[in-house]
């Protein structure tokens, strides 16, 4: 089963030209989307959603409990040094810049897709704009009440519905920690377009909780913290391989008929790449980040690159063969056993020769299509090969390929 991508920390994905990788990867991508909250979608994102692929799932109200019990625990016994480091009383020393908060909100300008709308952002003037913000339906009301009871947030009326407005560390933390549950629970993968202090794959334990919140030391049963996904991480590196700097010029239609046109070819290579990952997951060990990327970049080099060259070359051999028959189609002499039926039923050769060499001529183009469709449904990276004749600039074999089409 191939999973459905689950997009955090926010409700609107901010970067484009990343979300038209995700939509050239993925089978479908969710987000979480309170009911009654209302879209302020880029056109790119609005033609996925139209199209089926961008999902709206409702914040699951049975993963309160299982999300906020830590959380209330951490409340009841680090209340005062939870206060001291993101207390709303103290907002004005957290040293958070505006430009940098509101997390999560999408009644501003930044999570807005853009829009400047003065109505829309006037619901929250009575809110800090330097507070991270978490729809009140992703949090379960005992912890929206033990927050704000020890001064950690408060709430009020935005877009959609009631905010809660806190730190932005503690934001994201919390939104980090839902999307892992729900995404546990629902078999989802999460993906965001952010640079993020913290991921949805860290195992947000108690004990992970206080060790990040109350700068205590983790427990010694405490896993190592994960690092970004490393199937994620794979997937891009071989898409930047032949997929254009300039994809954010790339109309999102033409997106969405490469997924609908050549469907067969990324189901198998996201099969090929699952294998790959597994492969070499010892990789997600390695401790340096820089280091890790370039034992990725190495891997990419051998499970991808090697196998589109591989690929080329047996199609350009496929296009050589084809060349050289063509050049050498008037030696074509009719077989011995037809050349005799011919001459008993009293057809001129002359009349037959000319037969041949037009079967030929007609019939090679059809078996060399044939030789062609073959080696590309056998790659398992042929995915990727479309990829590059589908967004790259038109090339000599593109116009090539619209007279003997794959």
């Amino acid at each position: 089963m191939n999973p459905i991508a689950l997009y955090y920390p926010h409700i609107h994905v901010r970067d484009d030209t990343w979300l038209k990788y995700a939509a050239l990867y993925w089978p479908r991508m969710g987000r979480l989307r309170p009911r009654d909250y209302p879209l302020l979608d880029s056109v790119v994102s609005a033609r996925l959603h139209a199209a089926g692929w961008l999902l709206d799932i409702e914040p699951p109200q049975w993963a309160w409990p299982q999300v906020g019990q830590p959380f209330l625990e951490l409340i009841n016994d680090h209340a005062q040094a939870l206060r001291d480091r993101f207390g709303v009383d103290r907002i004005d020393t957290w040293g958070v810049p505006a430009a940098e908060a509101g997390f999560g909100y999408a009644g501003g300008v930044r999570s807005a897709g853009g829009r400047d709308d003065a109505a829309a952002r006037g619901e929250v003037t009575w809110l800090n704009p330097r507070f991270g913000f978490v729809h009140a339906s992703k949090i379960g009301p005992e912890v929206v009440a033990a927050a704000v009871d020890a001064g950690l947030a408060v709430t009020g009326p935005g877009r959609g519905g009631t905010w809660v407005g806190m730190h932005p560390e503690l934001a994201h933390v919390y939104t980090c920690a839902l999307t892992e549950r729900v995404a546990t629970e629902d078999h989802l993968q999460p993906v965001t377009d952010q640079e993020q202090p913290h991921t949805a794959l860290s195992g947000w334990t108690l004990d992970r909780l206080v060790h990040l919140l109350v700068d205590r030391p983790v427990a010694h049963d405490e896993g190592p913290r994960p690092h970004p996904d490393l199937l994620d991480s794979f997937v891009f590196m071989a898409f930047a391989t032949v997929v254009p700097a300039n994809l954010d010029t790339v109309p999102v239609e033409k997106i969405i008929e490469i997924r609908s046109t050549f469907g067969a070819e990324l189901d198998a290579f996201r099969t090929y790449a699952a294998e790959q990952v597994q492969e070499f997951a010892a990789i997600e060990d390695v401790r340096d980040l820089a280091v890790r990327r370039e034992y990725l970049r190495l891997e990419v080099d051998r499970t991808v690159t090697t196998r589109l060259n591989e690929l080329r070359e047996r199609l350009r051999s496929v296009g050589l063969e084809s060349v050289y028959a063509l050049a050498n189609v008037k030696s074509v002499a009719l077989p011995p056993l037809a050349a005799l039926a011919a001459e008993t039923a009293g057809v001129p050769a002359a009349l037959t020769a000319p037969a041949a060499l037009a079967a030929c001529v007609v019939s090679a183009p059809v078996q060399w299509r044939r030789q062609r469709r073959a080696a590309i449904e056998e790659s398992p990276v042929s995915y990727l090969f479309r990829l590059e004749r589908e967004v790259s600039p038109t090339k000599l074999i593109d116009r090539l390929r619209k007279v003997w089409p794959a």
